[in-house]
């Protein structure tokens, strides 16, 4: 069978791991003193919880649901922003085209910039929200992503709009990747098919969500105004922070020896609850030393980790065709083809936030239900590759939507919109978010202890096949059609994605001596 390892722990394969985390969770709770048990009691209602929280209300898990849901919201909301404030220039380009004297293919690099800073800049946010913290990253990644922002709105060439769209994405870029980590530090394991799925959505619905808003903004308040929500968003996040996000980070072996923070920060933990200042701005370890392993270490994954990796490899075809490359063909197709202002061609991305938002109820609590099932059947074992069998339904629905979308494309009339490329795309965009949030969970059960790495190598992966697609998109379209290339995309997802996801359920790959081994 096979194994995997994270930070010093060893976790073996699918049927003989869930028998060593029972046992590992009845000892955990076994060795509980009666306090402990009774504040759980009294906390959750139950002690079978994974993982078991501490007896310190500071401790993530241990926060009102409420403030954990906030959390995750305003995260995923951070998370939309991205894909927002990238894509909602398209139905801009035109005007920012003739404003700064460039091509209109010139003027999409203000959006598709974007593509490529999102799958490196997270491997520098990482240790830098180890080190500082993830609160205090948070309030400057929104803030940094707020001014620049506004100096978008002065810009009066192309050369400093490019600026600004690079510096936008530097900042606005953590939660691109690093979602898994807050998920992981404050929700339960059987939470968190939902949880995912709910940062997921929101970041994959930013793509569609940007052009359908901004295109009214540039049809009815003018191209600064375009820049000028963006700010106005992202200052509105930054303030949200501030007044209800605390620090998620929560170092347990500091509260274990009776401190809440090193040294530095100068505060232990206080005898009575009223007392937790859970909102200080404080560094959580600004001792520990910068090292060069920390940016490689999640890089480790691609060498010791195939069932982590190949359901990101399938994951990553799936969303650069059945997102991206419908949603950067729709200019292509509402603008020329049906003749549509910007307003129309925002109108055209509802079909697939509709899509998207329908396929959550599926891959998220759909999923955790599945799971729930599953352990039931199994006699309380829980084997995280059973999730898995719902990646399938998703991946013939992404087929058909591809299909549908590109056929009918072909088939319309220049200058008559018809609704059928439309539902082909909320057809495809409900398969893809199924298989996100499904290989997503997966991906970060397989080794929760390094979920920072995990998140990492998704965006990186994902990200850069997003990036290629572009270069060649626009040469399959017009060689193929939208009937021949909606068949091609609809093959490679049906044959690869498939292919890679049951090498991995079905344990051909990743033998009885691989691990994942951290650095």
């Amino acid at each position: 069978m096979d194994s995997e390892k994270g930070y010093g722990d060893t976790i073996v394969g699918p049927s003989r791991r869930s028998q060593v985390e029972i046992q590992q969770q009845e000892d955990a709770v076994g060795s509980l003193d009666p306090a402990h048990v009774e504040y759980l009691i009294q906390r959750h209602g139950t002690v079978e919880l994974e993982p078991l929280p501490s007896m310190d209300p500071l401790d993530p898990f241990n926060w009102p649901s409420w403030r954990k849901n906030l959390f995750l919201a305003l995260f995923a909301f951070h998370g939309m922003m991205a894909g927002y404030v990238a894509a909602g220039l398209v139905p801009a380009l035109p005007l920012m085209a003739k404003k700064y004297g460039v091509s209109l293919t010139a003027s999409t690099y203000l959006a598709s910039v974007s593509i490529a800073i999102y799958s490196v800049v997270p491997f520098l946010w990482l240790p830098l929200m180890d080190r500082i913290g993830r609160r205090p990253s948070l309030l400057l990644s929104a803030f940094g992503a707020a001014i620049c922002n506004v100096g978008g709105v002065f810009c009066e060439t192309y050369g400093t709009q490019m600026a600004t769209r690079v510096l936008t994405a530097l900042f606005i870029a953590p939660p691109t990747a690093l979602g898994g980590i807050i998920v992981t530090e404050l929700f339960f394991v059987h939470e968190r098919g939902t949880k995912t799925g709910i940062w997921k959505l929101f970041f994959t619905i930013g793509a569609p969500a940007g052009p359908f808003i901004l295109g009214f903004v540039t049809k009815f308040a003018g191209l600064r105004w375009v820049y000028g929500v963006m700010a106005l968003t992202c200052f509105g996040l930054f303030l949200s922070y501030v007044l209800f996000c605390p620090e998620t980070k929560y170092e347990r072996n500091y509260y274990r020896r009776g401190c809440r923070r090193p040294a530095s920060c100068g505060h232990v933990v206080p005898s009575q609850p009223s007392q937790l200042d859970f909102m200080k701005f404080c560094p959580v370890d600004l001792r520990k030393p910068w090292s060069w392993k920390t940016f490689l270490r999640p890089l480790t994954l691609f060498f010791s980790a195939p069932r982590i990796i190949l359901p990101i490899c399938a994951y990553a075809i799936v969303f650069a065709y059945a997102n991206v490359a419908i949603c950067l063909t729709v200019p292509q197709v509402a603008g020329e083809k049906f003749h549509l202002d910007s307003e129309g061609i925002g109108l055209q991305f509802i079909a697939i936030m509709v899509g998207l938002v329908l396929g959550e109820l599926l891959g998220g609590f759909g999923s955790d239900r599945w799971m729930t099932w599953r352990i039931s059947k199994r006699g309380g074992n829980r084997v995280i590759e059973d999730r898995l069998w719902l990646s399938y339904p998703g991946i013939v629905l992404v087929v058909v939507g591809l299909v549908l979308w590109g056929v009918k494309t072909q088939q319309a009339r220049e200058g008559h919109w018809i609704v059928s490329p439309s539902i082909g795309a909320a057809i495809a965009s409900f398969g893809c978010q199924v298989i996100t949030t499904v290989l997503v969970t997966y991906a970060i059960d397989v080794d929760p202890i390094r979920s920072a790495d995990t998140g990492l190598v998704i965006n990186l992966v994902r990200q850069l096949w997003a990036f290629i697609g572009p270069f060649y998109f626009p040469r399959m379209f017009s060689s193929l059609g939208f009937g021949g290339a909606g068949g091609v995309m609809a093959a490679v997802v049906g044959v690869a994605a498939s292919t890679l996801v049951a090498l991995v359920q079905f344990n051909i790959v990743a033998g009885p001596a691989e691990a994942v081994t951290a650095v």
